[in-house]
């Protein structure tokens, strides 16, 4: 049931995302006018010959403030908690702030700060492997997993299992993974609302892997909206009446529940989706 697709541009942001080094001593006005103009560029948009000059810039930059963390991490916290920060710094930042600390706050607000950019300047499998252990490791991941909604072609590459993952499974690898975060009613409110055709169909299979009465409510309720594209419709009822490979388990739902969520925390693989899609199917037999 995974999605096989290729991704379409080299990981221009991993190049500029690889990097060492620490900020001088300098005063929050002057280390957000060094952000804003270090950072006012969309790598997506970008030549080859000019990645590589931002990389060199960007390597100057993690450098420095590598080598005096102390400083820096304060003058990092602000600026990233700007909401006008510049698109790539959102993320570039986040990451830089994960290198200098562990501190749970600090990671939370990388989290925060990474939907905020653009994600057609961000290694779409880096963003998903980001998202994806962040969730693994019980921080709230929904705002980063819908962030992908809005880019029809989002595509990671795991190469290691030969595995594409598009927007739909994606945001299965973003969501399912939490614990201790409800992300159900989030699921079907989304996709009572959404508009774009791709995320709709996203939207139906991240909601079907739910296995609620609700989740299925919200299928049928989606394909008897009026204007609903035929095609989504039809998707809509086949996943809600789908009955093949059906299992059987002495398990409880709940048992089945958290051993399936167990699966999506391990690394991304095609293994650990076949495994997921067997509990699911086990789940199924139980509504």
């Amino acid at each position: 049931m995974t999605t096989r697709i290729c991704l379409l541009w080299p990981p221009i942001a991993l190049a500029l995302l690889a990097c060492t080094g620490a900020q001088a001593q300098t005063s929050p006005a002057d280390f957000h006018a060094q952000v804003a103009s270090l950072y006012a560029f969309h790598p997506h948009t970008l030549t080859t010959a000019e990645v590589n000059a931002k990389s060199k810039e960007l390597d100057a930059f993690w450098s420095e403030a590598k080598a005096d963390p102390t400083h820096v991490l304060p003058l990092m916290r602000e600026e990233l908690e700007r909401t006008r920060s510049p698109d790539f710094f959102a993320y570039d930042g986040a990451k830089l702030l994960l290198s200098l600390s562990t501190d749970k706050s600090d990671r939370e607000l990388a989290l925060a700060s990474m939907p905020k950019a653009d994600l057609l300047d961000v290694d779409n499998t880096n963003y998903l492997k980001t998202i994806h252990w962040f969730a693994s490791q019980g921080f709230d991941t929904r705002a980063a997993a819908f962030r992908v909604l809005a880019y029809p072609d989002f595509k990671a590459f795991i190469p290691e299992h030969s595995l594409a993952l598009g927007q739909d499974y994606a945001l299965v690898y973003m969501l399912y993974p939490i614990e201790g975060v409800a992300f159900d009613q989030d699921l079907i409110d989304r996709l009572a609302t959404e508009q774009d055709p791709r995320a709709q169909r996203s939207l139906l299979h991240a909601t079907w892997y739910l296995m609620t009465p609700a989740s299925m409510s919200a299928l049928k309720a989606f394909g008897e909206r009026p204007g609903v594209d035929p095609a989504l419709a039809g998707f809509a009822k086949e996943l809600r009446t789908s009955s093949s490979g059906l299992s059987f388990s002495l398990s409880s739902a709940e048992t089945l529940r958290n051993e399936r969520r167990k699966m999506m925390q391990r690394p991304i693989s095609d293994e650990a989706l076949i495994e997921f899609d067997s509990f699911t199917m086990k789940l199924l037999a139980k509504l």
